[in-house]
């Protein structure tokens, strides 16, 4: 069996059309847990009136957990062999589960799968290839070759639709860490599986369309900037080694001084948001490191093997200054020994 897992939070309006397209799916032995995080929009009500089916178990949160602790207590009331995380907003094909659960077959070592995720607003040449992440936690798009059956290698596992086994969930400690709350956590997780020595796949067979951070658009950009940035060095503090972070500590200093930059110039970041996740980072240097040895506990795979499948560039674009930062970047990779996908 499949525990389907969503979580809400004030989207009443995604509700339905989710649900209703999970309801009609080929693949028929599933669960619903569907995870209120404190919604104040009558999702809840909506939810026991329309939906109180045998097929869908509705949990309600006294308090907004986030994406993270959401997650972790809505696995509490789980039971199927495999895990699917779902976002609200979105609406998946009548073959999406089977697929998904098909994406075991492809080896013993599978551990986790993603679905092709057609969010809004990002353009169609970003799905013909999967990406990548770069070690500032970015996506880097393009990245992996996807076979014609659909099917291919990958790194990062997106949120918004996968599924994992739980075997594996058990043999990682679960899924989050509570205290990311929003953003990274996937990220979070698929350094967990890689590092734990499984397979990573796509599977494009498994689609759905996505409506894409719909309930993070109603949070200011402060909050965004400081879970994203905060959550995305994280990972990398947590998972690497002593003498990964003595080089990369200069390497989040030219991070620093670009995102201070974009928030300035471009305002695409928060200059608070920022000044906030450095902070955290810098007065919680005990809990990081109690993080990593527990982390330390499940890895099995060499960080050097990881590196390779990472990206040292910056930027996706091809314009003149995002070369110039990708060289910039791939240099002081090369100085410091670094070996990222560029370096092979």
């Amino acid at each position: 069996m499949v525990s389907i897992i969503i979580l809400n939070y004030n989207g009443k309006g995604f509700l339905m059309a989710c649900l209703d397209s999970i309801l009609k799916q080929t693949f028929t032995d599933f669960e619903i847990i569907l995870f209120d995080n404190c919604s104040s929009d009558s999702s809840v009500s909506f939810l026991k009136e329309n939906y109180s089916t045998d097929k869908v178990n509705i949990v309600v949160s006294e308090k907004n957990l986030g994406f993270a602790g959401g997650n972790n207590e809505a696995l509490k009331h789980s039971k199927g062999e495999y895990v699917v995380l779902l976002n609200n907003d979105t609406v998946v094909e009548e073959n999406w589960l089977a697929e998904l659960v098909s994406s075991f077959e492809v080896g013993p070592t599978v551990g986790i799968a993603q679905s092709l995720v057609y969010t809004e607003g990002i353009p169609l040449k970003y799905f013909e290839m999967n990406g990548t992440l770069n070690l500032f936690g970015h996506n880097i798009m393009r990245f992996f070759d996807v076979a014609p059956n659909g099917i291919g290698d990958i790194f990062m596992v997106t949120g918004c639709s996968l599924i994992v086994k739980r075997e594996v969930l058990n043999e990682v400690n679960g899924l989050f860490l509570d205290e990311y709350f929003a953003y990274a956590e996937d990220s979070f997780l698929s350094f967990k599986i890689k590092f734990a020595g499984y397979r990573s796949i796509h599977n494009a067979n498994s689609v759905v369309r996505h409506l894409g951070g719909a309930t993070m658009k109603k949070y200011k950009s402060r909050f965004v900037t400081y879970y994203q940035e905060r959550n995305r060095i994280l990972n990398f503090l947590i998972f690497f080694s002593d003498s990964f972070r003595r080089k990369y500590y200069p390497y989040l200093l030219y991070n620093l001084l670009l995102k201070f930059s974009y928030s300035i110039f471009f305002r695409k970041y928060s200059f608070i948001g920022l000044i906030k996740a450095y902070f955290w980072i810098i007065r919680n240097s005990e809990w990081i490191e109690s993080r990593r040895i527990e982390m330390n506990k499940i890895k099995r795979v060499k960080e050097e093997d990881v590196l390779k499948i990472l990206s040292g560039k910056i930027a996706n674009g091809d314009n003149l200054l995002e070369v110039f930062l990708n060289k910039i970047s791939l240099t002081y990779l090369k100085l410091v020994n670094i070996k990222v996908f560029e370096s092979n």
